[in-house]
């Protein structure tokens, strides 16, 4: 009763406040002025305010309570009339420092966009951009794009804010400079809406940015009940494999004497030979009959690789039958997975307008919106023992296919029934040449595992985009893709792999480099990754925001109980200008002494973790660094010598810390024979397993540890010789 009487009192004074606490001290507060038609959100956290104005009286304002997937709630609905009759909803969280605006038309529309909502015109000052650009790979950049993504507003202290739609994405789009306007609607050709129509838009705000991308992708995820897959859950994301997309050796390319089929085959058997496992095997857009018509309507694509036969393989436009040509597969793709012996990744393009899918299926421009086509395909390749279907040219179905702008319906078809499809099938899905809408729309599915954050055939100066946009990918669910490299390519490799996403070369036979393959996984293909993709640190954003020129610092995990080792990954790019870096264990969330450890050249660093560490960048104008706690027996772990991921949990299972010793429960593949530990102890160290190398100068200290005969996994335990 006092607070409905409270209430009453304050909507006759037309100023409505609510004020409501979101994660403890995170405090969200919402205003409105029924009589003017402005409102405005605050945070306490960052000190920010934003207000706008539908400049119409409000009516029937109402406060509420509840409860929906991201948690209890206060709200206040509201409506006006403009150009149409709205309602407006603000909802504020108790336990989370997100907002949602809702925007309903109760009579739909017809031939008439809605307004934007919310539409800020009163903003923070001084407040730097970032977004995603509205292209393939969805680009980093430090402005605001108008399309459907994320922007990210922060200042020079880290307080950052992430505003963008949360519904709707295949139509929708954030508009503004960030400075006089920030506004979400939807795309200008949208005319027609069913009643009751309700689009929504999320913002959050938190101190540091990661933090608030992480807020931002949590509730994002809440409200689709997405599941961000574990990093081995399918062929994928567990094992090692082989590609042969655009840039690896095996692109519309095969060895004549062998044909397509047999080159392949023969790399398998080769690989067996020389101790290189495959867990999978990607086959790219050659596998399959195309149309000689590129993407925008030339009829330049025919005969693509000049120096192989001609034929509906060998072409670079789009698709006319999701077949295996017969010429490459006289057997059918199913006879050649069945020799091959591992699962596959196939890939799709666009449906070409002259394909005879047109008159079996509805197809809207690129893009098929049928069921029935999704089911026949999807049927197809599951027989065939493919585990992953990969939708690539999706900017090109997006441009090509002008319904997917103006029908809030198609883009929905297009993207729901694949993953529908797929899912029956028991496949999972990767996109590729994804724009931000896909990316927000991929939060919608579950068996969307892996998506590409990274231009075709990756390479150094792309390393800045993957990182980025590698973001992106996380906070919807999905495990980044850096695309095919050549396995000699050490920094690719490791990129690779502290991406926690797939990890797959493209190399030529006799070209592959068995010890850099076998940095990342073990012996039976598994591979040996951290907890979290590779992400860019906050300092990199403020950084680059004002064009400092410093190296840009990556960072990610592996967490054992109580026990965190950590991987940073830095790098110069085009605009580095000096190779002087440096960075706090601490910003990391290390605690006490730590010990910073150079693997490619040995050099070891004890720490507290509150000190800043500083270097330079050697020749190759990259490195990385393992980070380790000095635990409480006074030994720091290093983890597996051979491995990037030197603690990843497919090695190293568990590490456990007492006051006088050490635990490690090391994992062994079939075949493995042994594994060398490393770690760092200013005193000798002792081990019940093998005998310990440690040197004084460095503290460095090793222990090859063999597999046990029995079991696939041996505790090891470390202790300081003086605690004896």
């Amino acid at each position: 009763m006092k607070i409905q009487k409270a209430l009453f009192l304050l909507l006759n004074f037309a100023l409505v406040s609510f004020v409501a606490s979101a994660g403890g001290a995170k405090k969200i507060s919402v205003k409105l002025d029924a009589k003017t038609g402005q409102y405005s959100v605050s945070s306490s956290e960052t000190g920010w305010t934003f207000s706008g104005n539908v400049s119409q009286p409000l009516q029937n304002v109402k406060y509420s309570d509840g409860h929906d997937a991201e948690g209890a709630f206060h709200s206040v609905s509201f409506s006006w009339k403009s150009n149409n009759e709205y309602e407006a909803m603000i909802r504020w969280y108790a336990t989370s420092p997100a907002v949602i605006f809702s925007l309903s038309i109760p009579q739909g529309a017809n031939g008439q966009s809605p307004v934007a909502f919310p539409d800020f015109s009163k903003i923070p000052s001084s407040l730097f951009h970032f977004s995603y650009h509205d292209v393939n790979f969805s680009t980093p950049e430090f402005t605001l794009n108008q399309t459907s993504t994320p922007w990210l507003l922060f200042d020079h202290k880290n307080n950052a804010c992430v505003i963008s739609p949360a519904s709707d994405f295949m139509v929708a789009k954030m508009t503004g400079d960030g400075n006089s306007k920030i506004a979400s609607e939807l795309n200008q050709e949208v005319k027609d809406l069913p009643k009751n129509f309700t689009h929504s838009t999320i913002m959050v705000f938190d101190k540091g940015i990661e933090k608030t991308w992480d807020d931002w992708g949590v509730a994002l995820r809440k409200i689709y009940h997405r599941t961000r897959p574990a990093n081995d859950a399918d062929a994928v994301l567990k094992y090692y494999g082989y590609w042969t997309d655009n840039g690896a050796d095996y692109y519309y390319d095969y060895d004549t004497s062998k044909g397509y089929e047999g080159t392949l085959l023969a790399l398998k058997k080769h690989y067996e030979q020389k101790g290189i496992p495959l867990g999978y095997m990607q086959l790219d857009s050659w596998w399959y009959e195309k149309s000689i018509i590129d993407p925008d309507g030339n009829a330049t694509a025919d005969h693509k690789n000049k120096r192989l036969p001609s034929g509906p393989w060998n072409r670079y436009g789009g698709l006319m039958e999701y077949r295996a040509d017969p010429y490459l597969f006289p057997n059918g793709l199913a006879s050649f997975q069945k020799k091959l012996g591992v699962p596959l990744v196939t890939h799709n393009r666009w449906v070409d307008p002259s394909s005879p899918y047109h008159k079996m299926y509805k197809i809207s421009g690129f893009a098929a919106i049928d069921p029935g086509y999704w089911k026949d395909i999807m049927n197809y390749i599951h027989q065939a023992g493919v585990v992953c279907y990969e939708q690539d040219w999706l900017n090109y179905i997006y441009l090509k296919s002008p319904q997917m702008h103006s029908d809030i319906s198609v883009g929905n078809a297009f993207m729901d029934d694949m993953a529908g499809a797929a899912k029956s099938d028991g496949i999972d899905l990767q996109y590729c040449m994804a724009m931000p809408r896909h990316f927000l729309q991929g939060v919608k599915y579950n068996n969307l595992t892996t998506i590409r954050t990274s231009d075709d055939r990756f390479e150094m100066r792309k390393w800045k985009s993957f990182l980025f946009t590698s973001q992106l990918a996380f906070e919807m669910g999905i495990w980044p893709w850096c695309d095919v490299f050549k396995s000699p390519e050490t920094g690719n490799m490791i990129l690779a792999d502290l991406s926690a996403g797939p990890v797959g070369t493209g190399d030529v036979i006799g070209k592959e480099n068995k010890e850099n393959i076998l940095k990342t996984c073990r012996r039976d293909g598994i591979l040996i990754k951290p907890d979290v993709p590779l992400l860019p640190l906050d300092q990199d954003y403020s950084e680059m925001a004002q064009k400092e020129g410093k190296p840009i610092l990556a960072y990610t995990f592996t967490k054992h109980g109580n026990i965190t080792t950590g991987y940073l990954f830095s790098f110069a790019e085009e605009e580095t200008t000096t190779m002087d870096f440096g960075f706090s264990p601490s910003e990391m969330g290390f605690k006490g002494k730590v010990v910073v450890f150079n693997p490619s050249n040995g050099t070891v660093s004890k720490i507290d973790s509150d000190k800043k560490f500083s270097s330079s960048l050697p020749n190759e104008k990259y490195t990385y660094y393992i980070i380790a706690p000095v635990t409480s027996s006074g030994i720091a772990f290093l983890g597996d010598s051979s491995k990037i991921t030197s603690t990843g949990k497919q090695r190293i299972a568990s590490i456990n810390s007492g006051d006088l010793d050490l635990k490690v429960k090391v994992l062994f593949a079939k075949g493995e024979r042994q594994v060398v530990l490393q770690g760092y102890s200013e005193n000798n160290i002792s081990s019940d397993k093998g005998k310990v190398l440690w040197n004084p100068v460095n503290h460095l200290f090793s222990v090859s540890v063999s597999a046990p005969k029995t079991t696939r996994s041996v505790e090891v335990t470390f202790e300081e010789e003086n605690q004896k």
